[in-house]
């Protein structure tokens, strides 16, 4: 791999500073060129995200209890709910500090079971559904509402969900909050016997013996987001084993018939990241862990590096562009968000 500083030299970081977007100028300023948070300018560009174009438009969409769309459905539709509306301001760089913010994470909270996931429905609204079913067909449900109502909670119950959830948290500010602590110990307390993560409540998954790529790198992202010192001991196992079970699959193959290509999809570069997966998403999770000297690494950062423009950019290649309240970046075209974690990704491998 090159070096850093020659990486760095000929990457538009420049581009990555314009005002015209104060997210990835303050992330550039911060985790790129090292600036403290004390600094003028980075205080300056975290000032100004808030009042930002693309999220002054996603806030404008707000409901007034905090929620977006259908305030007891956080989950649905996909990309515009309150679950990933504020999955996308958090990796944006809101945080609670914004009234609108903190009023979002507090309704997002509403939907935390009583073991430690997030759910897709409240008990309240689930048995609603229900009664609203039986009303419908005209005739009793094979089981009572009340139990049927629980069940559907208990089972929506998602590792990917809860990971995504919970780093959105953290990144809102609710490190030391104790609902989310509750959240991650949930999460290390379902991690599946191979180290990775599934669904394990969910009918379809009831018998799978391997490890889901979509339910392992979103808790794992979860704990990346805390810094080191606060992980707790059983934390530290628990992303120990879990980044052992992606880098197994040297981040996007099979560990088995000869290390094939596990999804071609993989391979394109994408943001915002909710329950998907892709292989920058993979090495900036694995690297901002700790992970940079394992040669596994070595497959995914070489075909990043391929994927590298001639002036030193990235592409947006794979977005749910249209499917959100604001559209981040046009795909297949150059990319602030995808240069911004890919350099921050290099520097972490160039400082091993």
């Amino acid at each position: 791999m090159q070096s850093w500083s020659r990486i760095l030299k000929e990457s538009p970081v420049d581009w990555l500073l314009e005002e015209s977007n104060p997210s990835i100028r303050y992330f550039t300023l911060a985790e790129i060129l090292d600036k403290s948070e004390n600094d003028a300018e980075v205080v300056a560009a975290k000032k100004a995200i808030p009042n930002s174009k693309t999220v002054t438009k996603i806030f404008a969409k707000q409901n007034p209890d905090g929620s977006w769309m259908v305030p007891h459905r956080p989950y649905l539709p996909k990309y515009k709910a309150s679950y990933w509306t504020v999955m996308t301001l958090s990796q944006l760089g809101v945080d609670k500090t914004d009234p609108r913010m903190r009023k979002a994470c507090e309704l997002i909270f509403l939907f935390q079971h009583a073991e430690g996931g997030f759910t897709s429905f409240t008990l309240k609204h689930a048995t609603e559904e229900y009664e609203h079913l039986q009303q419908k067909k005209g005739k009793k449900l094979p089981k009572p509402i009340t139990e049927m109502a629980q069940a559907l909670v208990y089972e929506q119950q998602m590792s990917c969900l809860t990971g995504n959830v919970c780093a959105a948290l953290i990144r809102a500010g609710y490190k030391d909050d104790s609902r989310v602590k509750k959240a991650l110990e949930w999460l290390v307390k379902i991690q599946f016997k191979d180290g990775g993560w599934l669904c394990p409540y969910w009918k379809a998954h009831i018998r799978d013996t391997h490890s889901c790529f979509y339910g392992t790198i979103c808790p794992l992202e979860a704990f990346s987001e805390l810094p080191r010192q606060d992980l707790t001991k059983p934390m530290k196992q628990t992303v120990e084993k879990g980044a052992e079970w992606v880098l197994m699959h040297r981040l996007f193959k099979a560990d088995h018939h000869g290390y094939k290509v596990i999804k071609q999809a993989w391979l394109k570069l994408g943001f915002p990241w909710f329950w998907g997966y892709n292989i920058l998403r993979g090495l900036d999770i694995l690297t901002k862990l700790g992970y940079t000297r394992d040669e596994r690494l070595n497959d995914a950062v070489e075909v990043l590096m391929q994927k590298r423009q001639k002036d030193g950019t990235w592409l947006l290649e794979t977005a749910p562009v249209g499917r959100m309240h604001a559209n981040l970046e046009p795909k297949n075209k150059p990319s602030k968000w995808i240069t911004l974690i890919a350099l921050r990704t290099l520097k972490r491998l160039s400082e091993k």
